[in-house]
């Protein structure tokens, strides 16, 4: 494979989704990939010639909606540079059965916004990278996803947003569901440099194991070097709430659709208000589809 060195599980950042193994029968080929220094999804992109730079000027505005539903192995990674004043939202729906490599890297400037939106349905392995600098004060960042993971369903969704300046504003929140031989994973970390004061915050991963056989794998972190700041973050791992179960079968719901109308509700949370109204009916859709097991 040349100058990609796959990582094994022994990396911290891979522990939870072994790239190596997933890859073992992959058809990627012996191109050198000239950026051994980069990040192993950047390099596997490079070596497909799917790497994409997007810059918006300042004041400009801009949705955009992908779909990695391929059914053989795809890397791709994507650049974003807001200038001041700017604004993009990025819609991401993720699905399909071979490995899927993704990463975005967000760069802000004074008074940018960056929003996005995960739905992910794992595949053999799939992973999802975002990684945001905000180099300017008073950029705001909004990451909500959702994910769902079937039996031999893989999701990743790894993040990382750096506050470097001062004033910088983030909300995280990521919800998930796993069935029987599905497994997900939430890694994020939040970094607070030490000039960054002001910063505001916050970062919360919730996740459901719907059956036994189930796995879920959640390590956020917070790294703080700045004193005059308000972070917090969140982790809950669980099941379906039994009284609420209860409470919905003696009101006539069969166990299947209670369960299902319980895990729609949980998973609404992580649904921002500012989802473009010509993809919430898919998302709405597919949520549904998973639930009711045709996913």
């Amino acid at each position: 494979m040349g100058a990609i060195n796959l990582p094994t599980r022994r990396n911290e950042a891979w522990k939870y989704s072994d790239l190596r193994a997933a890859l073992a029968d992959a058809p990627i080929t012996d191109e050198i990939a000239a950026r051994a220094s980069q990040p192993v999804i950047v390099q596997l992109a490079a070596a497909a010639d799917a790497l994409e730079h997007v810059t918006l000027d300042a004041g400009q505005s801009a949705v955009r909606l992908e779909r990695l539903e391929a059914a053989a192995f795809e890397a791709k990674a994507l650049q974003i540079d807001l200038a001041p004043g700017a604004s993009m939202t990025r819609i991401v729906v993720q699905d399909g059965s071979a490995v899927a490599l993704n990463l975005v890297r967000v760069k802000l400037a004074a008074g940018a916004v960056f929003r996005q939106f995960v739905l992910a349905f794992g595949a053999k392995l799939a992973r999802l990278e975002t990684h945001v600098d905000i180099e300017g004060e008073a950029a705001a960042v909004a990451l909500n996803g959702v994910y769902l993971c079937g039996p031999e369903r893989h999701c990743d969704l790894t993040s990382e947003v750096n506050h470097k300046v001062a004033s910088g504003h983030t909300r995280q929140l990521i919800k998930g569901a796993a069935r029987r031989g599905g497994r997900g994973v939430f890694q994020g970390k939040i970094l607070v440099a030490r000039g960054a004061q002001k910063t505001d915050a916050e970062q919360h991963h919730d996740a459901l194991l719907l059956e036994d056989g189930a796995e879920i794998y959640a390590k956020p972190e917070l790294e703080i070097h700045a004193d005059d700041v308000a972070c917090a973050h969140g982790n809950t791992i669980g099941a379906l709430d039994d009284q609420a179960l209860f409470y919905m079968r003696q009101r006539g719901a069969p166990k299947a659709v209670a369960e299902a109308m319980l895990v729609d509700a949980f998973l609404r949370g992580a649904i921002p208000d500012w989802l473009p109204e010509a993809v919430a009916p898919e998302v709405d859709h597919r949520i549904a589809q998973w639930l009711e097991g045709q996913s």
